[in-house]
């Protein structure tokens, strides 16, 4: 098996977060897809398999399980295609999955994506919640999957340490802890999976589809910067729109094909 590393939200002083992409013709077994996965061992491989021009059927996987969407291993899978195919006669790619349909869209060196935005409604903190974090909270809001968390400065979400245990018992798939950003970015976050695998995704697009209402409400802007504050750090473009959120950012392929010695069944 032939994968390729691509490195997303990575420019400059971010090294953004990584995904492989796997192309082949066929979807292989799923078995067969989790244990390559798990073998390569980056937050999520994407595999694509050409459906039409332009078109693509995607499924992703973590280490550890399948998840019904990816923002960041689809903006890898375009830069792959993009880079890999040559000419595919189209700025644009539509990527389908048992989820629905994703467009992406090079624009100059960076690759872009639309998403359905997601609603947040404030709550109280969950029982449990902010000792797992280690934090004090300015706020907490909830949507159907993920809860967030907002915090006083940029310096207090770097520097939380969480209990992961902890927050994989918690009814919760994603915990997303955010504040104003520093001069020249309008909010920082971080975001844990730990009941997914990934103790924290390096830079996640699919939680700033709750982040950029969140933060173009407070705001009043519509076009936002944002940065996330992993180890590894990302830069993301963002833009509501009304709906739906655009999400901008760079992707670098990481060298050439790299080997598996796994064959997919």
């Amino acid at each position: 098996m032939r994968y390729h590393i691509v490195d997303t939200f990575a420019d400059g002083r971010y090294a953004g977060n990584p995904a492989a992409v796997v192309a082949v013709d066929s979807f292989p077994d799923e078995a067969s897809m989790q244990e390559a996965a798990h073998r390569i061992g980056l937050p999520t491989t994407a595999y694509v398999v050409p459906a039409g021009p332009g078109e693509y059927g995607v499924r992703w996987f973590t280490p550890y399980k399948e998840i019904n969407l990816c923002g960041h291993a689809t903006i890898a899978s375009a830069r792959h295609l993009f880079e890999a195919a040559g000419d595919l006669g189209s700025d644009t790619l539509r990527f389908v999955s048992d989820n629905g349909v994703l467009y992406a869209e090079r624009v100059g060196d960076l690759i872009a994506i639309d998403l359905p935005a997601a609603t947040l409604m404030p709550a109280p903190p969950p029982q449990g919640l902010l000792e797992a974090l280690g934090v004090d909270a300015v706020g907490c809001a909830v949507s159907s999957d993920d809860v967030l968390v907002e915090v006083a400065s940029a310096e207090a979400v770097a520097q939380v340490r969480p209990d992961f245990a902890a927050l994989a018992r918690l009814p919760f798939r994603g915990h997303i802890v955010t504040a104003p950003g520093p001069s020249g970015v309008d909010f920082v976050s971080r975001t844990f999976f730990p009941s997914l695998g990934v103790d924290e995704d390096q830079v996640c697009v699919t939680a700033h589809c709750k982040l950029t209402p969140f933060w173009a409400r407070r705001l009043n802007r519509q076009a936002l910067v944002a940065l996330q504050l992993s180890q590894r750090g990302g830069r993301l473009e963002v833009e509501h729109r009304g709906d739906r959120v655009r999400v901008l950012g760079a992707a670098v392929r990481r060298g050439g094909a790299r080997d598996l010695a796994l064959a997919l069944r």
